[in-house]
């Protein structure tokens, strides 16, 4: 039979054993080659034509809208992609915003018309006011007076 002393240094050599054992397969992250990055095409990759494509639509139809009576185009927004022409801001009357939309359409290279046009009266609807300066306007000194004799 094994005294104390000798089951304690056998059991200390089998654990130093089992860890020198371990210590060979443990593995940290610096050890491993980091992986390379997943390939993601875009879903709809456009080409600089179709960018310039449509950004041509767009100065066409904000071309359009200049001639349209009832529309302030400094309260419209106009985008295009793919040739859609989304429309959005504020009319004088309903038929300012019809003929609003009919205007888009008519432009060369537009397949449809989105539109959110809201129509407000007259009185709401104003182009921006002019710019005041931040400071105030500097007045002339007044001439000097005239000597008249007595």
């Amino acid at each position: 039979m094994l005294t104390a002393t000798q089951r304690a240094a056998y059991l200390a050599a089998m654990s130093l054993g089992l860890l020198a054992g371990c210590g060979s397969t443990y593995h940290t992250a610096d050890q491993y080659p980091p992986d390379n990055p997943p390939r993601v095409e875009p879903p709809n990759a456009r080409s600089p034509a179709q960018y310039n494509e449509d950004a041509s639509i767009s100065s066409r139809v904000q071309a359009a809208v200049l001639s349209v009576p009832g529309i302030y185009p400094q309260n419209l927004q106009i985008s295009t992609y793919d040739g859609v022409v989304t429309l959005r801001g504020t009319a004088v009357s309903d038929v300012a915003a019809r003929n609003l939309v009919q205007a888009a359409r008519e432009v060369t290279g537009v397949r449809s018309v989105d539109y959110d046009i809201q129509v407000q009266p007259q009185a709401t609807v104003q182009p921006y006011p002019p710019v005041q300066p931040p400071y105030p306007a500097v007045h002339p000194t007044p001439p000097a007076p005239v000597y008249q004799p007595r």
